[in-house]
Order: structure tokens, then sequence, then C-alpha cells
């Protein structure tokens, strides 16, 4: 096998067909000088290479380039692109390097891979100080000195699951299989109805095994954990393929090698249809327990019901398939993890929720790209369940006449999912019909006495600024609160001087907590059992956030959303409860219906605590007043 040349020709094609709208597979082979089914091999390559992360659609000959996630496809890509530079890069000569020493039969000099990467010495060794690094956690090692020699040493397991996790696509790309191995693997993918995200991971596994065994190199022993799988319908699967082909290859595949191969079938991305498989896998018992369990622990920390739906057999599949992956080692890349932080930050929580279930029930520990997948089915769960949307009566109050007002509709229709049902008032407003609408939006000062949502605003406007504003007034509708004037804040809403307190950090945790309790007890805002509730939650769960921020958070009694904010202008130290810069203290009325509101203010809650550099600021802050003019002018506090 050459390892590294000019002809990069799945590279090729996909710049081909990423270039162009749509790209024939006739024009493709006539430029590369190869048949079409050649072509169509490659395409379904590419295919497997691309990782979930993109795909190439072939209709009747014409490709399509379809991009499902920006920044993994980007990686790939770049990889897949990488060869054509030789070793102009140090990701490629990192491949190189280790290709050649996991190949090696005696110790690799370091001047003999100077001279074949045509490099200099120093680069060759900062090379090599960077794959040792790379490796490390492998439990791989190089040992030996540059003049007498190096050599890979570890386990022939970790050093594939190196190759796989990092550089597959530098060392096999264009892997001669053969036309009838290809056609078997083709045959085996279309029986067992596994998309193209699933099937690439057994390709890849695939292609490994083969080229090592063939080159001598055959996994001999493996670790107790793995002779699980020896009983699972993952192994019968692939111990079935295997056996066809044994027949082509004219030598027996160890059961090693089976187990090894099995991995990717136990382990595989959640296939897009999940009724083609469950023919053929089958779900450890207890997954769909655990979940359950996870959704209650979910609802007991947060106070938010997460419904599955028609989802949620989709969710045990990538449960079962994700503990399969963190039992045994398959580590796959989640380029999204970061979006879902900062963007999904309540997904995000529930998703760590769910780690902790995972991690005591299953006995894993959880990577945090597993994190930002599970985060992603949290995330869809709490879109599709939030409540069906009404159709809204709003009364436009315009001064300025009638085509204005017509304008002002036109823009607002834009903003509601069903267009609303308008009535206009151009000369005064009819105050007999005050409390028949569901938003009054004026252009003009009303002194009127009214419980629905009055919203000023002007002639024109912005439109992801007025949709927020009608949310947090629906929010604070259902949260028994009305919203102020210039405050577009759910958080900041249900804010006040009363609400706001400066804590003391030479008393304790506990003592601080019941302050604030009393003090809004006595205000009407809390039940006498608060406090009681609050201590009885922290007995079985911590409730301090990432940055150390506290948030007591339990039923109210009464029917009102309470939230209170206390800072400790010095960083309290507390023996059971660590470091705590900030309480933020919520009541949850028992009555409320609409868990939509309290994902909102989860999110501008979770949301404080991104920047680092807001806390020390909040901290020093003496009043409620001066807290609200820093967020008036620091407005992307709650983004």
């Amino acid at each position: 096998m050459k390892l590294f040349n000019n002809e990069n020709r799945i590279a090729t094609i996909l710049k081909n067909i990423e270039m162009q709208s749509v790209c024939s597979v006739e024009t493709l082979a006539t430029k590369l000088n190869v048949s079409q089914k050649t072509i169509r091999n490659d395409i379904k390559e590419l295919n497997c290479l691309l990782g979930g992360y993109a795909c190439i659609s072939n209709n009747k000959g014409e490709c399509k380039l379809i991009v499902f996630a920006p920044n993994g496809f980007s990686e790939i890509r770049n990889k897949i692109c990488a060869q054509d530079d030789l070793f102009n890069s140090s990701q490629t000569r990192m491949a190189y390097m280790f290709w050649q020493l996991m190949h090696a039969k005696e110790p690799y000099l370091t001047d003999d891979l100077s001279e074949e990467m045509k490099v200099a010495r120093t680069t060759t060794i900062s090379d090599l100080n960077r794959l040792r690094k790379a490796i490390d956690k492998y439990n791989l090692q190089i040992k030996g000195k540059a003049n007498t020699g190096l050599t890979l040493c570890g386990d022939e397991f970790k050093i594939r699951m190196f190759v796989l996790e990092n550089i597959y696509e530098q060392l096999y790309l264009n892997f001669p299989l053969g036309q009838t191995i290809r056609e078997k693997l083709y045959d085996f993918q279309e029986r067992l109805g596994m998309d193209a995200l699933g099937f690439g991971f057994l390709y890849r596994f695939f292609v490994v095994m083969i080229q090592r065994i063939e080159s001598g190199h055959m996994i001999e022993t493996l670790e107790q954990k793995y002779e699980e799988l020896y009983q699972s319908s993952a192994y019968n699967i692939v111990d079935e393929f295997l056996d066809e082909i044994e027949q082509v290859k004219g030598y027996e595949i160890s059961k090693e090698e089976r187990l090894f191969l099995s991995i990717s079938v136990a382990g595989m991305r959640t296939p897009a249809n999940t009724a083609e498989i469950e023919q053929k896998i089958s779900i450890s018992e207890g997954v769909a327990d655990l979940i359950i369990e996870m959704l209650d622990r979910i609802k007991e920390e947060l106070n938010v019901t997460v419904i599955a739906n028609e989802l949620f057999d989709d969710f045990v599949y990538h449960v079962f398939f994700m503990i399969n992956r963190l039992r045994y080692g398959f580590h796959i890349y989640n380029p999204m993890v970061d979006d879902f932080k900062n963007k999904y930050s309540v997904a995000y929580k529930m998703a760590e929720i769910g780690k902790e279930v995972l991690e005591e029930r299953a006995d894993i520990k959880m990577t945090e790209d597993e994190m930002g997948f599970l985060a992603a089915y949290f995330g869809v769960f709490l879109v599709e369940q939030e409540p069906e949307k009404k159709r809204c009566r709003i009364a436009i109050v315009c001064g300025s006449g009638k085509i204005i007002g017509r304008l002002i509709e036109n823009q607002l229709k834009k903003v509601f999912d069903i267009e609303p049902e308008f009535e206009f008032f151009y000369a005064e407003f009819d105050e007999q019909k005050k409390d028949t609408f569901d938003y009054i939006v004026t252009t003009m000062e009303l002194d009127i006495d009214t419980q629905t949502p009055v919203i000023f605003m002007d002639e024109v406007f912005d439109r992801e600024y007025i949709q927020r504003k009608f949310e947090n007034i629906r929010y604070l509708s259902e949260a028994g609160r009305s919203i102020r004037k210039g405050i577009d804040s759910l958080f900041m809403n249900l804010l006040d001087e009363t609400r706001f307190f400066v804590l003391d950090e030479d008393s304790s945790y506990d003592e601080n907590i019941d302050r604030m309790v009393r003090s809004l007890t006595n205000q009407g805002d809390l039940d006498a059992g608060f406090a009681q509730r609050v201590r009885e939650r922290e007995k079985y769960s911590t409730m301090v956030l990432d940055q150390n921020i506290a948030f007591p958070h339990t039923k109210n009694m009464l029917p009102k959303l309470t939230l209170a904010l206390g800072v400790f202008p010095n960083m309290l130290k507390d023996e059971k409860y660590g470091s705590i810069r900030l309480v933020i203290l919520l009541g949850i009325p028992e009555s409320m219906e609409d868990d939509t509101v309290l994902i909102r203010l989860y999110d501008d809650i979770l949301s404080i605590g991104k920047n680092p550099d807001v806390l020390p600021k909040i901290q020093s802050m003496e009043s409620y007043r001066e807290f609200l003019l820093y967020v008036a002018e620091e407005n992307n506090i709650f983004e």
C-alpha cells in the first residue's frame, strides 16, 4: 500500500462535487479517467469518511453534497484533502511517522524519518514530541533515542483506536480492499439496514482490521469487558459477516478480531431509521428504565417534565449505543459541544443531570462529546413539547394613520407562527374593549388600567427584539407577574428592590439562605415551609452550579413564581457547600403548568455564569438599582 501519493482521487471527487450544485458521475469518471463504477464506489467510501457530518446523494448519476454539521464537515474535509499538501502539514507528518513506527520490525531512526519526509531534523523532533503527547492518553509510548532508533510500544487494540479516532483519513484513504470485498460490505450494509452514519464506523473498523491482520499485527488478547460482546447480537451479526469474508480472503479471522469489529456495531451512531435496525440489534435490559430514572431526576432537580414522545425509541437506541461506546473505549468527536453549552444551556444542564445517572447506574465515565449528543436530544424534546400556539387577538393603536397601522400589522405577522387577529384604533382607543385582547400594541401613550399587556413600540422595529418581548410577556403572565417598561429579561422582571440581598460571608450558607427565605416569606412571596423543603433537597443533590453560583430552588405553595438574588461582596467559603459568589433563589408555584416559562428562566440563570468576568462585577453591587443599570448597559448578559 502506498501511504501518501499525489493521486488523491477521493479528495478530487469531493472538491468537484462541493464546487457545483450538481455534479454527474459520468463527468467525474471522464475527468479522472476511471470507470463510472469506480466513481460510485468512491462516493460510497466518501460517505463513510464523512462520518455523518455530511453526505453525498447519488440520484440517477447526479451527485449533490448535503452538509448537516458545517464544523464537523470542515474538519473531515480538511483531513481528506491534506494529502495534497504531502508533508507541509504537521498532522500529516505525525500520521506518517505513526504509520512507519506501527509497522517497523526494528527501531526507526529519526534521521530516516526526516529524510523520507524531506524536512529538517528539528521539525521531525518537534512533531515527535507532539505525537508522544497525542498517543499518551491511549497508553502508547514511543521509546528509544534519536540516534539509536525509536520503537512504538503499546497494546494493538490501543494502536487501532488511536488510528481510528485521529488519523484514519491520512492513512487509509483509497485503501485497496478489492471489488469483491467492497461489494460484500455494501451488501452487508443493505441487509442490516444501516445508513451511511452507522455503516461508516463499521467500514473504518473493517479496513483497519484487515490491513493490520494482513501486515501481521493481530489482536491476541482483549480486556475481560470485551468478552461481554461475545453473547451480544452485535457479535452474531459480525460473526456471520466475517464467515463470508473468510471465504474470500482464504484465512481465518480470530474471535478477538471479531470482537474488535463488533465494537463498531455495538457502538454505532443511532441510525436515522431505527425500525430497520431493531430487528437485528437487541437492546440491553434496563436501558429504558435508566432513561426513565434520568427523566425523573431532571424533574426532581429542575421541576421540568421532559416528554420524549415519538423520539423515545430513538433516544433509547442512542443511550444504548452511547453506553457501549463509553464502555468499550470507542470515542466519537462532536464538533457542536460548545454550541450546545452556549446556545442551549438548559438542554446541556439536563445532559449533566443525565450524566450523573448514567455514571451511577452504568458504571461508566461520560465524555464531553457524548454530553453534547445527549443535550441535542433534550433540546429537541424541549422544543417539541412547547404548548400549542393559539391565535392571538391584538389591538393596534396608532395615531399616525392607517398606512402606519398596516405597516405594523405586516411586521407583527412575521413574529407569530399563527397569524393574529388584529383590530385597529386610529383616533383613540376604546377602553371598553381593553380586556378583550391578548396584547395591546401602541405607538402613543395610553393611560388605561388593564390586565392586558400593553406594548409601546416604534413604527419600525427590530423583529428579534419584539419577538423576545412578546415571549417574555407571555412567560410573565404565566408566572403571575407583569412586565416593566424597558426591562426585557424574564430574570430581571422577576427581581426588584425587595428581592435583592447583600449577603454576609461571615455567616454560613444555610444562615444566609434562611435570611433570604424569611424576608420573602414575610413579604408574602414564599410559603412558611419553603426553607425546610430547600434543606431536604440539598441532602440528595447539590444546588451549586458552575462559576460558584448557588441555585436553591423548590416548590412554592403560593401561586407566585418568586426569584431573588443574593451577592457575597467577598466570596463565601463554606465547609459544606464550597465557595459561593452568588445565590439565585427560586420558588416554583405548584400550579404552574407551562414548563417553557421555567426553561426560559433557567436559560437566563445559566447564562449569568457563562462569562466569568461578569460575576465579580455583580458581586460588587450594593442594590437592585445598581444591578439593573449594569444589565441595561451590558445588554448581552442574558444572551
